[in-house]
């Protein structure tokens, strides 16, 4: 059997990366492919971009990755971001394919970052089933030079997820996120395991793993070298909870005061 580490949304955190791949090591796991957003929210998107490029066989596109090279109206925390990466690291982002198509004992599997329909389009669990059915659609981001797949794996919302689909015997699964998770303040990875690249059927598995890091040091680097938002990504470290869920409860705290 063979089995492929999915990691996704790294967010520049290397202490939760470093953790993630001495893991990978350990499981003797030869194989990652990445879902992209390795950049932004965390301390050290440079050296993440750096160190992804040399231990992924694949990488692709997350929304923050695109952003970071196409986003016109930047704002402060983005042209920060800009500047850690510089131009060669942001002109490699460019080049991050949208999908990954493969056979896995005799299943077509495609990975992408967030849904069938692009970089910016997530897909939570419990969407209706004719929105969660349609993640297996071949469409102009996907391209239409491969069969409809059978698992599809995806990352963006930061939580782990799998979804049996009996209906149409087809499975999506969510890696989670290993440097920003929202569903528990773990860094989290998925294991996909079975015969890479054939067609014949056979068995295979998909695994969870969560992880403890050194939070700590992440913040520690961050608050060293000035990150912008450090108060709330120091609240979705330790806490799972989204920044945006927070700002959205002080602000009704100050329009009703």
């Amino acid at each position: 059997m063979d089995r492929i580490a999915v990691i996704s949304d790294v967010h520049g955190n290397m202490p939760a990366l470093e953790a993630v791949l001495a893991d990978i090591r350990a499981r003797g796991i030869d194989l990652i492919f990445n879902l992209g957003d390795l950049v932004g929210k965390g301390a050290r998107s440079d050296l993440t971009i750096d160190c992804c490029r040399e231990v992924c066989q694949v990488i692709l596109r997350g929304n923050w990755d695109d952003a970071f090279v196409h986003e016109a109206d930047a704002d402060a925390a983005l042209l920060w971001y800009r500047e850690q990466i510089g131009s060669e690291r942001r002109a490699y982002l460019d080049t991050l394919p949208n999908v990954h198509n493969f056979w896995l004992s005799g299943m077509r599997v495609r990975l992408y970052h967030a849904s069938q329909e692009g970089v910016y389009k997530r897909v939570h669990p419990w969407r209706p089933p004719e929105v969660l059915q349609a993640m297996f659609d071949n469409t102009e981001f996907t391209g239409f030079d491969h069969p409809s797949p059978d698992i599809v794996g995806c990352g963006d919302i930061h939580a782990a997820y799998m979804l049996p689909m009996r209906d149409i015997n087809k499975t999506a699964f969510n890696a989670g996120s290993v440097g920003n998770p929202l569903d528990m303040p773990l860094a989290t990875y998925a294991i996909l395991s079975g015969h890479y690249g054939s067609q014949t059927p056979g068995s295979h598995t998909i695994d969870f793993v969560r992880l403890s890091y050194d939070i700590d040091a992440e913040l520690a680097e961050g608050a060293r070298i000035g990150l912008p938002e450090l108060n709330y990504y120091a609240i979705e470290l330790r806490t799972a909870e989204y920044r945006g869920a927070i700002k959205r409860r002080e602000r009704e705290g100050q329009s009703s005061s």
